[in-house]
Formats: structure tokens, C-alpha cells, sequence
């Protein structure tokens, strides 16, 4: 057992304050105007001309093979180490202080960043994703520090598994939380330090769960006439289709509304309620998008006001999303008042479907799910490796725990919460969503954006009522209006002998997956897929 107390990463952030303070290098909470100008004067920095800035960040995704939290890992003489390191580094630095709200505008958590001056992309980008609180923070609730040292130049020539980078969040017993990042000035990691912050808060003080997922909320007309109103959860790790899936208007008559809530986590309560943590903005991945499929995204792009990270800037400059030499990871914070349709609030009292993001050429494009399917699924986190995550890796069938490598603790725990939160909303219903496509080489069919949200239609609006066993092990619909049923029935792209051999290997692994969590889980999920199909 280390006997590391964690308090000294709090002492130590306090000591880069003040000694900063005392020393005239602390820009404090700078203005919208202030910031935007020292994002100007940092090197490196381009500007389109629609009048936002475009930054290139190092690395260019978060770097979740370098990071290690306290709950999972005894910290010791590492951290120590990296703590004089980060001290020593600041101490030369002129800093960039900002403050904001994590949640909605009444949220009583706070967070507060520090970066070099050379980073103020990070800050001015970063930023926006929260609000800003009206008075002074004397005791944020989080800090996340940034800081470098001579291996982040010669990281730009590496792969990221081969890049010298150190990120450790240390987590406290009142609930705050301190995140140190080594070798990285990528926003993801200060918006991901804020996620795994809340993520662990959730359940450990609120009686929640926070879950990798969009929201988005729908008042429209059923197919048998009436308007109704749902909330709809969208999980999935990212770029799997998450943001788009949330973030598509499909309101199109008199009356109907269509509303992104949250674009990328919250906590799920046992009322049945969700509550985002980001108010302020909501951070996109880039890579081909266009006016035609996203153009709630699309024009968010070409404001004044949003930074883009990453993302190819040609000769006149135009930003360019489908040129993606450098990477695929291109991101952008677009403020929520500069998207077409965010919500005027990031909670929903209640939520109605809760919806699984997966990618495999074996999965129907929708399915209907058994509570106990769900909390299994859940376990499995089936979805692809992206460019956000491990670039080298990107394209790979991959599973993460709860589609969140942000989460920590127990992971039986986790799933039981989940489960019992779950169990005690009987209005709920759950989904499997395949965004990638079915079967395999002459005989692959894509699963188009198109596809994905003509479903979504018939879902919301009622119009899928009649469902059906398929040999998946799940139920399918019996049809969807304007999406051929070949998505629904990938066994026919195989001969027989084909898809039961390869249905038992699947099954095979959702069953080891599941073992792995132990025994602590309820029966009934550790034997959902035992059944033959």
C-alpha cells in the first residue's frame, strides 16, 4: 500500500499559483478578447477566413496509454517526481488561468486550468466547452495542469505509443480532483479530465452513474398522429457516430423540435433524469464533414468564435475536412448559442431510450435489447478504435468496458449501479445500433449516416412496433420505411455454416468478456449469452 497522500498535488498546484502571482507571470481568467488574443501571438497559429483560429495540438488525441488515475494505481515516487517536474517546468512559464462551471449554470463544481502562454489555444478552446461563473472561484473543485519538457519536440516525429508522455489524475476523498498532463497541450485531455472526474463523482457521492453518451431530445409527430416528446441516450467510445447520431436535426414539420442536449457524457440518475456537464460548447470530430450530411455541425464550423484543432487549412484559407494528412482526429469547440439547435439546457428529466453505438459486421443495423442484454453489452463496449483514441490502431473492432476508457474504480460496482439504476426505470427502452456495417468482403454493406437516421426516425416517431427473433440472439423490426431489411439480416450474407460458426465465436467472446468482471455481478447477467443461437 503507497503511503503517497495525494494532498500534494493540491499544495503543489497551489505553490505554481502563487508563486506565479508573485512574480506578475499569472494571467487571470483573461476576457473572450484578452484570450482570443493571445491564441493570435501563439506560434503556429492560423487563421481562416471565416475569423476563427486553427491550432495544431501535440499529440493530435488523447494519450489514454500514458494516464493512470489514483483509485486504480497506488501512486509513489513516479508522481512525486512528475510533481517537481511540473513546479520546476511552471516556474519559468507565464501561465493562463481560467475558471468554469462544470454542469449546468446553478452547478456548484468548478474547474480551473492552468497552461503556458504558449498554450493558449488549449485554454481559449477549451474554455468554451464550460460556462463561465459570474464570481470569483477561490477553491475549484478540479485542476488541470499542463506542462512540458524537452521530449515534447521530439514526440512530433513518433507514433503515439512511442511519444514520452506522463498524465495522472489524482483523486481525492471530497471529490476533488487534480489532473497533471506531461508532454500535451490537446484539449481532449482537459476535457477528458473533467469527464473522468464526473465519471467517478457520479457514483461515488451523487447515487449516479455518468455514461459515455450523447442526448438529445425530440418532439415529434407519431406515426399514429399525436406529438410526443423523448429523451434518447446514444452510447458509444468516439467517432463510432455518436456526435452525428445526436447532433441530426430530425424535426422537419410545423410543431416538431429536435434538440442536442449533450454531445458526449452525463450522469443518469435513479429517477430516471440526466444531467450533461457541458454547457458552454460541444467538441466535434472534423474529418469529412460537409453541409450536405452534417449540417448542423458543418456550419457551427465557420464561426467566428470556433477553434479547431488540427484540421488542414489550404492557401486561401479554407478549412479543408477532408484533407487528413497529418490525422483523422481533426476536432473543433463550437459554442453551444453558435450551434443550430442546442438546447437552452443540458439535463432532461427523463429519459426514454437508451441506445448502444456498435460496429460489427455481424450485428443487425438495430435491434431491440432485454434489460439484461443491455447490462451485458454494456460490459462488452463493442465498437472501433479511432483516430481520438490510438491512431495507430484506428479502424480495429475493439471492446471497452462501458464504451468509457475515462472510467475507474471497481468494475463490478460500476456494473451494478448501472444495473440497478436501470432496472428500477421500467419506461425505458434499449437499443443496439450498428453504424459500421454487415457482412463482409464482395458481400460488405455500408451503413450509412442516411441509414442510421431514417431508423432513428421510425424509432422516435413510433413507427417500429412489430419485432421479431433474428438468429443474432436479438430482436429485429420487422421492417423500417426507406432502409432496405438485407441491414437487418446479415446472416443472409453468410452460408449458414458461415454465420452459426462465426455467431458461437461471438458469443464466445461476450461470455469471456463477461467473466472477467468476476463474480460479483447478478447471475442473470453473467449467463445472458449462454443460449444457443
Amino acid at each position: 500500500m503507497s503511503n503517497f497522500n495525494l494532498e500534494e498535488f493540491v499544495r503543489t498546484a497551489e505553490r505554481i499559483r502563487k508563486k506565479a502571482i508573485e512574480e506578475n507571470r499569472w494571467i487571470d481568467n483573461p476576457s473572450e478578447e484578452e484570450l482570443r488574443q493571445l491564441v493570435e501571438e501563439q506560434p503556429g497559429i492560423k487563421k481562416t477566413v471565416y475569423r476563427n483560429f486553427v491550432a495544431e495540438s501535440e499529440p493530435t488525441s488523447r494519450a489514454a496509454m500514458f494516464t493512470e488515475n489514483s483509485v486504480d494505481t497506488p501512486f509513489g515516487e513516479e508522481e512525486r517526481q512528475l510533481l517537481v517536474q511540473c513546479e520546476k517546468a511552471l516556474a519559468k512559464e507565464t501561465l493562463i488561468s481560467i475558471d468554469r462551471i462544470v454542469g449546468n449554470k446553478d452547478s456548484k463544481t468548478t474547474v480551473r486550468l492552468i497552461v503556458p502562454k504558449n498554450f493558449a489555444h488549449t485554454a481559449y478552446g477549451g474554455g468554451k466547452l464550460f460556462l463561465t461563473p459570474k464570481g470569483e472561484v477561490k477553491e475549484p473543485t478540479y485542476q488541470i495542469l499542463f506542462f512540458t519538457d524537452e521530449a515534447f519536440e521530439t514526440n512530433k516525429t513518433k507514433p503515439l505509443p512511442q511519444k514520452d508522455i506522463t498524465i495522472r489524475l489524482a483523486m481525492l476523498d471530497d471529490g476533488r480532483m487534480i489532473k497533471i498532463a506531461r508532454n500535451s497541450n490537446y484539449i481532449g485531455e482537459y476535457k477528458k479530465g473533467v469527464f473522468a472526474a464526473e465519471d467517478w463523482n457520479a457514483k461515488t457521492r451523487r447515487g449516479g452513474i455518468f455514461l459515455h453518451a450523447g442526448c438529445r431530445e425530440d418532439y415529434l409527430q407519431s406515426v399514429h398522429g399525436e406529438h410526443r416528446n423523448t429523451g434518447t441516450l446514444l452510447l458509444a467510445l468516439s467517432a463510432n457516430g455518436k456526435t452525428s447520431t445526436t447532433c441530426r436535426i430530425l424535426a422537419r414539420k410545423g410543431k416538431e423540435k429536435s434538440w442536442l442536449i449533450q454531445d458526449d457524457g452525463g450522469a443518469l440518475m435513479p429517477d430516471g433524469s440526466f444531467h450533461g456537464f457541458e454547457a458552454g460548447g460541444v467538441f466535434v470530430k472534423t474529418e469529412g464533414v460537409n453541409p450536405g450530411d452534417q449540417q448542423e455541425i458543418y456550419y457551427g464550423l465557420l464561426k467566428p468564435e470556433t477553434l479547431c484543432e488540427n484540421v488542414h487549412i489550404n492557401g486561401d484559407r479554407y478549412p479543408d475536412f477532408y484533407m487528413v494528412d497529418r490525422t483523422t482526429n481533426g476536432r473543433a469547440v463550437i459554442p453551444r448559442r453558435d450551434f443550430m439547435h442546442a438546447s437552452s439546457h443540458i439535463d432532461v428529466k427523463k429519459v426514454d431510450n437508451l441506445i448502444l453505438i456498435t460496429r460489427g459486421p455481424m450485428i443487425p443495423a438495430i435491434a431491440k435489447l432485454t434489460l439484461h442484454q443491455t447490462v451485458a453489452l454494456m460490459i462488452l463496449g463493442q465498437a472501433m478504435e479511432s483516430s481520438a483514441g490510438d491512431p495507430t490502431k484506428a479502424g480495429k473492432i475493439r471492446s471497452e468496458f462501458f464504451y468509457d476508457p475515462f472510467m475507474c474504480g471497481d468494475r463490478a460496482a460500476h456494473v451494478n449501479r448501472f444495473y440497478e439504476i436501470v432496472k428500477g426505470l421500467p419506461h425505458m427502452n434499449f437499443y443496439l445500433l450498428n453504424t459500421g456495417g454487415v457482412g463482409e468482403g464482395i458481400r460488405y454493406r455500408e451503413i450509412t449516416l442516411e441509414h442510421t437516421m431514417a431508423i432513428l426516425d421510425s424509432l422516435l416517431r413510433g413507427g417500429l412496433e412489430d419485432w421479431e427473433d433474428s438468429p443474432t440472439g436479438f430482436k429485429i423490426p420487422k421492417a423500417i420505411r426507406m432502409v432496405d431489411d438485407i441491414y437487418l439480416h446479415p446472416e443472409k450474407l453468410y452460408t449458414t455454416t458461415e454465420f452459426e460458426e462465426k455467431q458461437k465465436k461471438i458469443n464466445k467472446f461476450r461470455r469471456k468478456a463477461i467473466r472477467e468482471i468476476g463474480d460479483n455481478i447478478p447471475p442473470e447477467i453473467k449467463k445472458i449469452f449462454k443460449t444457443k443461437t
